[in-house]
């Protein structure tokens, strides 16, 4: 028997923070975040298997602990410049994820945040970036390209 998956939703525009209690573990491949919403919650889109895409507002300043980690369809995602931080596991194990762009504002990339990308061939690392998170880049699918920048420590890839 067929069972209906939702496959898209919109926020109402008076929530001011998602966190995971909200979204974890739904079917979703497409999710639109309004304006109004300022922090992405810890573990907010986890497990979120069938999310493929994502528009990150400018308004997010926030995005938690284990935000997008294991979302094994997310191919590509846009970080606003509102964001100066990247969380520990941020996109751990985000299998299918391909390119990352991440702005100027961002200073640091937390343990474990590409963690086991095995699919991410592109990444940008501005030299805004002034703190590594322990094994941000383990099984990254870039490593080889990463371990040449001399700013990235050797050991936060193992």
């Amino acid at each position: 028997m067929n069972e209906p998956v939702l496959i898209g939703i919109e926020i109402p525009y008076n929530l001011q923070i998602i966190n995971g209690k909200n979204i974890f573990k739904k079917d979703i491949n497409k999710f639109i975040i309004p304006s109004s919403i300022t922090k992405l919650g810890d573990y907010c889109f986890s497990k979120c298997h069938s999310l493929t895409s994502i528009n990150i507002p400018s308004s997010i300043n926030k995005i938690g602990y284990c935000c997008f980690s294991s979302c094994s369809s997310l191919k590509s995602i846009n970080i606003p410049s509102s964001v100066s931080k990247l969380g520990d596991r941020c996109f751990d194990e985000c299998l299918s994820l391909t390119s990352i762009n991440i702005p100027t504002s961002i200073n640091k990339i937390g343990d474990g945040c590409f963690n086991g990308c095995s699919s991410l061939k592109s990444i940008n690392i501005p030299s805004s970036i002034k703190s590594f998170g322990k094994s941000c880049f383990y099984g990254c699918g870039c490593e080889k390209e990463l371990k040449k920048n001399e700013r990235i420590p050797i050991d936060f890839f193992i």
